[in-house]
């Protein structure tokens, strides 16, 4: 009842979250800003902290810079690729001509969401049974769009209880009347199936497995690392439909090696090579930032400036991505190697899975010790 009693708390609690939220943004201005650094980056001795809380392993950075140069540069050659198979000799065209086709896209709103619920479904039935065996209880997913304008998918998972779903969120950029949905199934896999909600779906569901890894523990090397590596799986078991979705992916996994080398510089102010081909600066500031995200990997604006706000206020969360990834799949080719002929994809995801989350260190050890 929209005037009951329930109502009327939940209107009270929101003046008062809104009430808390105004008073510590204007504690933020008056009392934190003016004692703060005009340097964003946070320097090397609290970066290499942060680095070891988000990935739980200790990682050499200057080797993490220049595999994500290496990656930016390894994912801008298959883009090229992809977009010569949909007859363009620049990405940037291919990009344009797909935004521009009224085919590959969606109204913003109900069919949007209805869209994202037909997807998911489609990508459960394809991966259930044959590359995952889904626990029944955990199948189902929840798609809603959100009333945030940051302009990006997120996930949020079941309670521990399996009595309210997993569920993706989708925020739509301020102004957007119509989604390129080709640039979004990617993210799809990423934050969904086989990602974040299979990770948790298995996790949930494994009973070996104490009450706090399977609800409360939470390292980003372990969770994003995994949910990045199942965006090439996606395309590995061949759930993008075409080029077009595929380019889609691969602008995900551009994005992604971006984060690496511009959280690193920003941080810690390391140089930019000569002859990279996709910048002739040399230091990375805020703005640079910026304009790789949207030039570079496509990211409209307004989505790159909440990007490079986020690298800034959370330092090394970035890398936890394509270090993630890189385990993950420097596990299973181990996995591979150890087994020949005998490896079993699906068994190898399941027994990896419900090992649970943990840090990189030990997952990696974890995993050289599975039979």
């Amino acid at each position: 009842c929209p005037d009951g009693p329930v109502a009327a708390r939940l209107h009270q609690g929101a003046r008062l979250a809104t009430a808390a939220t105004a008073g510590f943004a204007a504690f933020l201005r008056a009392e934190l800003a003016p004692g703060a650094s005009e340097v964003d980056g946070v320097g090397g001795d609290l970066y290499r902290v942060t680095a070891r809380s988000f990935l739980g392993a200790t990682v050499d950075l200057d080797e993490v810079y220049e595999y994500g140069w290496a990656e930016l540069a390894g994912t801008a050659a298959e883009l090229r690729t992809v977009a010569g198979e949909l007859g363009h000799s620049r990405v940037a065209a291919a990009r344009a001509a797909l935004d521009a086709d009224p085919a590959g896209r969606v109204a913003a709103g109900p069919a949007l969401e209805e869209w994202l619920r037909q997807r998911t479904e489609q990508l459960t039935d394809a991966l259930d049974g044959t590359h995952f065996d889904i626990p029944s209880a955990t199948r189902r997913v929840v798609c809603r769009i959100s009333p945030a304008t940051s302009g990006v998918m997120y996930y949020t998972p079941p309670d521990p209880a399996l009595t309210r779903p997993g569920a993706i969120w989708w925020s739509v950029p301020t102004g957007a009347s119509t989604v390129p949905v080709w640039r979004h199934v990617g993210t799809l896999c990423h934050e969904g199936l086989p990602g974040h909600h299979l990770q948790h779906a298995v996790t949930l569901t494994t009973g070996a497995l104490h009450p706090w890894q399977r609800t409360l523990c939470q390292v980003h090397g372990y969770a994003e690392g995994w949910a990045h590596y199942a965006e090439r799986l996606a395309d590995e078991i061949g759930l993008y439909a075409d080029p077009a979705e595929r380019l889609g992916m691969l602008d995900g996994q551009l994005w992604r090696a971006a984060r690496v080398v511009i959280d690193l510089g920003l941080h810690l102010g390391l140089p930019i090579p000569a002859g990279n081909g996709f910048t002739e600066e040399r230091r990375w500031t805020p703005s640079l930032a910026v304009d790789v995200l949207t030039r570079v990997v496509g990211l409209d604006a307004e989505t790159a400036r909440f990007e490079v706000d986020r690298y800034l206020g959370w330092p090394a969360q970035a890398l936890a991505f394509k270090v993630g990834a890189r385990l993950w799949q420097q596990a299973r080719r181990d996995a591979e190697r150890r087994e020949g002929t005998a490896f079993d994809r699906k068994r190898f995801h399941h027994t990896a899975l419900a090992l649970g989350p943990m840090g990189l260190d030990p997952l990696r050890a974890c995993l050289a010790d599975l039979p």
